[in-house]
């Protein structure tokens, strides 16, 4: 395996690429967040999509993760949290040896919560993926459709989720990195229910996602490459830079 070609050329890898160097373009002192999908897995086939959550990482993936550690800017102590699914928590483990082995400073915090339990009852949402695509799901349940016994509230999931995962930020290191490795359903719903950015054509690779930090009146978020200010949503009360 050429691990230097699959990170350099892949199509899977533009986006973590683009991650590596767009978190040059924050300010050197900023606390960052990375909300990160987990590396590459095989694509289960139709009939064993109820699977999926056993898939684990291909060889290709471990060796894309830890490249990634690898990349990553030295002068950030980075935290690692992962979602408790396998390959979330072997990207996790990978990214951690990658950048211990630049010499950078990194704690594997383990398990989130947020990052897998959103609160719908998995027969529901499996039911639901068979009928509908990403874009119409999230929208049916932003929109309220589901029962809220079934499936928590989009907003209380986003809304929720956000203080869990920005509140860490608080005892993050100096200059530090916090990354959290999830799904590309839940990024997407971070994406979404936190700056208002619906999903579109561009669908996130393995080893993509977004980064972001707090400014005094704004988030700055890196998305696609792209750093651009974000409008805190009201329901952030701390809008003072952490």
């Amino acid at each position: 395996m050429n691990i230097e070609k699959i990170w350099n050329t892949s199509d899977w890898t533009n986006h973590a690429r683009s991650i590596i160097n767009g978190l040059s373009k924050f300010s050197e002192d900023s606390k960052l967040i990375l909300i990160l999908r987990h590396s590459h897995r095989n694509e289960p086939e139709p009939e064993f999509l109820d699977k999926v959550h056993k898939l684990r990482l291909t060889p290709e993936g471990h060796a894309a993760a830890e490249k990634f550690g690898e990349n990553l800017p030295k002068h950030r102590p980075i935290r690692i949290f992962h979602s408790i699914i396998w390959r979330c928590e072997e990207t996790a483990e990978n990214i951690h040896k990658g950048f211990l082995n630049k010499g950078g400073k990194s704690e594997l915090k383990g398990e989130f919560a947020p990052l897998y339990d959103i609160g719908i009852d998995n027969r529901s949402f499996l039911e639901q993926f068979k009928n509908y695509h990403f874009k119409e799901l999230l929208f049916r349940w932003a929109a309220g459709f589901y029962l809220p016994e079934e499936w928590t509230p989009f907003i209380q999931y986003a809304q929720n989720s956000a203080h869990l995962i920005w509140n860490q930020l608080k005892d993050a290191p100096e200059k530090g990195l916090d990354i959290y490795i999830t799904h590309d359903w839940h990024l997407m719903s971070f994406r979404f229910g936190w700056f208002g950015l619906p999903p579109d054509e561009r669908w996130v690779k393995f080893l993509g996602g977004f980064a972001f930090t707090f400014e005094e009146d704004h988030i700055l978020l890196l998305d696609y490459g792209e750093l651009k200010p974000i409008e805190l949503p009201h329901w952030w009360k701390n809008k003072k830079k952490i």
